[in-house]
């Protein structure tokens, strides 16, 4: 059988996982371990990570079979920094240092499919932001900040489009992101969280 790439990075991050320290990383990371588990919450939703195996799943209502969001938690649990710390300023993509060179791809795949299907739909974008524990905040004609890992919170603000002007959104990230999981795991962060907000079947 042939193994993907995908494949071959989880399987490679897990046995890192496997020989780092699980306490230090909890307990740095605001997460809950006991013997065999550490939890992990990603945009409201408990994951599991197996101390012996490193394998990872999902709550009841939705297992972990997407590769994609496997490397994302593995990656934060990797990558972050013994000195990281949140900011608590908020900045646009392209306010992270670190990322300027995905700025073009991450309007393409992420910002404007999230423009095009949430113009005009804020009552809907408001119901999606709740299902993923989004908390409402002042801006725009909508929007809210939500925790993709318990450290790492994302705000999404949103201005529906009239005759005058198209619609537009912004994505907010603390400074400091880059601290808590890799600089390349970012902008696909950012994609899984607009996916969800997108995803009927999951969220309806």
């Amino acid at each position: 059988m042939t193994v993907s790439n995908s494949e071959r990075l989880y399987a490679h991050y897990q046995e890192l996982f496997l020989k780092s320290n699980h306490v230090k990383t909890a307990e740095k990371l605001h997460l809950i371990y006991d013997k065999e588990y550490v939890y992990i919450p990603f945009f409201n939703r408990e994951f599991t990570i197996n101390r012996y195996t490193a394998d990872i799943t999902g709550s009841v209502y939705k297992k972990c079979d997407c590769y994609i969001e496997k490397l994302l938690i593995l990656h934060h649990l990797h990558f972050h920094k013994t000195c990281a710390k949140n900011s608590g300023v908020m900045v646009p993509f392209r306010g992270i240092r670190e990322c300027a060179d995905f700025e073009p791809a991450y309007q393409k795949t992420t910002v404007t499919p999230f423009i095009t299907y949430f113009n005009r739909k804020t009552s809907l974008l408001k119901k999606r932001a709740y299902n993923i524990g989004g908390q409402i905040t002042s801006y725009g004609d909508i929007s809210f900040t939500v925790n993709a890992f318990p450290l790492v919170p994302i705000q999404f603000i949103f201005w529906n489009g009239d005759e005058e002007l198209p619609a537009s959104a912004n994505i907010l990230f603390d400074k400091n992101i880059a601290q808590f999981i890799h600089p390349e795991s970012i902008p696909v962060l950012a994609n899984v969280g607009t996916s969800l907000l997108m995803d009927n079947n999951q969220l309806e």
